[in-house]
């Protein structure tokens, strides 16, 4: 009996240790949050002008200041890419060590509300995560601006690359994550309405002009006749010298036999009648 009342507080000791040790295991147990929302990824641009892409982290399922870096992994060669706010460097106090971190932009932990409230922060924006409400949440501005010399019609994709990181107890990087952020961009004329306007008649060349020599034989077409040649007659020597006299000499021979046969043919008749 007496042992027990010896090892009673013990026992009452190690167990408030245990549960003590459990509490404050649950309280510091690491959440990493990288959420995002992107905006719009269809862009569109004139030539010679710039288009702006946005992109929004928030961190609301986290209890770890989540540190973003953000990189252009693919773009048009003469295309002009920029991020804002571009990479930096930051200090930070991990546990009474001071660390210094790169980055665009970190997050820091907050929570989702049910009304979007009237004051926001500086440098930060309310976004709509349907039934979850609104979050806190941060803006990266992808800039891309073209040349004049583009032509309407290009395409280009843009592809962003980010990274988040998250501090361990001995300032460096516990833990990393990474994803990717695609925008396709369209060079157009920036008309939105329709116009039509008779800008003048196009400048014929000189074979075009009217009365230039023409081809004889047109390529199509229907109810355009080809010219025709007219037959070439024979030669004169080809009928000889008799056909030639033969032909001179032809009408006078029919007036001949007209008259002879109007001569016979006249007495018949009359006489037929009497």
């Amino acid at each position: 009996m007496v042992e027990m009342k010896r090892i009673a507080p013990v026992l009452m000791a190690a167990i408030l240790l245990l549960v003590s040790a459990s509490l404050v295991s649950a309280q510091d147990e690491a959440k990493y949050n990288f959420a995002s929302a992107q905006g719009n990824k269809q862009l569109k641009v004139i030539p010679g002008g710039a288009v702006e892409g946005v992109i929004y982290f928030y961190n609301i399922e986290g209890n770890r200041i989540t540190h973003i870096s953000l990189e252009i992994s693919k773009a048009p060669d003469d295309w002009i890419v920029e991020i804002d706010p571009p990479q930096h460097e930051i200090q930070v106090n991990v546990s009474g060590k001071i660390v210094t971190v790169t980055e665009n932009l970190h997050v820091e932990p907050s929570q989702a509300v049910a009304q979007e409230p009237e004051e926001v922060p500086e440098g930060m924006v309310y976004i709509k995560l349907g039934d979850l409400g609104y979050a806190l949440a941060k803006a990266v501005h992808i800039v891309v601006q073209v040349p004049e010399t583009v032509e309407i019609g290009t395409q280009g994709d843009i592809l962003i690359a980010a990274e988040a990181e998250w501090l361990g107890q001995t300032g460096a990087a516990a833990i990393k994550q990474a994803r990717e952020f695609e925008f396709f961009v369209e060079v157009t004329s920036g008309q939105t309405e329709y116009t039509e306007t008779i800008v003048g008649e196009v400048e014929k060349t000189e074979t075009e002009k009217p009365g230039a020599a023409q081809s004889t034989q047109p390529e199509s077409g229907e109810g355009v006749k080809p010219e025709v040649a007219p037959p070439t007659p024979p030669p004169a020597s080809e009928s000889g010298p008799v056909g030639a006299s033969l032909m001179r000499w032809l009408p006078a021979i029919i007036a001949g036999v007209v008259v002879v046969l109007a001569a016979i043919l006249i007495p018949i008749i009359v006489r037929r009648r009497d």
